[in-house]
């Protein structure tokens, strides 16, 4: 049997859009921009365990509760696209034509979305449902470039039945 390795994503491999109607993956995703070289990351986090102890016995826990932990997904957006900026973060745009401006939201907006990255082997590795955060990172020097800081976290989709996290090449 081959064996098969990921060395990441190619160029133009992220994609995210709203979530369909019915809870599950969104059928219409669309890149962002350009991702930065380098910056997209997806860590799962280990499953946390919490012990009880019978009283007057604390050699080994006589129960173990155990809650899975919460995978994260980051990257840096190289595109300054105001529309693509209002879309992560909830915020809006005034304006028209040139004279367009980016306003931030006045307070917190909770801007989900479904996003599916795609690595080196075709495979995709797509999240139904992830809680977006993103914001201007701005850098003015001559060594480095603003870009669009976007975190997700991975969160259950409302469809029932349909996994937080898939990978693979699903048919036509």
């Amino acid at each position: 049997m081959a064996q098969i390795f990921s060395y990441g994503l190619k160029i133009g491999g992220l994609v995210l859009g709203a979530i369909a109607a019915d809870g599950g993956a969104g059928p219409v995703l669309t890149s962002p921009g350009k991702v930065r070289e380098n910056t997209l990351k997806i860590t799962p986090a280990d499953p946390t365990d919490t012990d009880f102890f019978e009283e007057g016995d604390d050699s080994a826990p006589a129960i173990t509760v155990s809650k899975k932990g919460v995978k994260e997904i980051t990257f840096d957006l190289l595109t300054f696209d105001k529309e693509v900026i209002a879309d992560l973060t909830g915020g809006t745009i005034t304006g028209a034509g040139a004279n367009t401006v980016y306003n931030e939201p006045l307070g917190v907006v909770n801007v989900e979305k479904t996003l599916k990255a795609t690595d080196t082997q075709d495979n995709d590795w797509l999240y139904p449902r992830v809680k977006v955060n993103a914001s201007l990172v701005g850098v003015f020097t001559t060594t480095d470039v603003n870009v669009v800081r976007v975190k997700c976290k991975v969160m259950k989709p409302a469809k029932a039945g349909v996994s937080a996290f898939s990978y693979g090449k699903a048919g036509a």
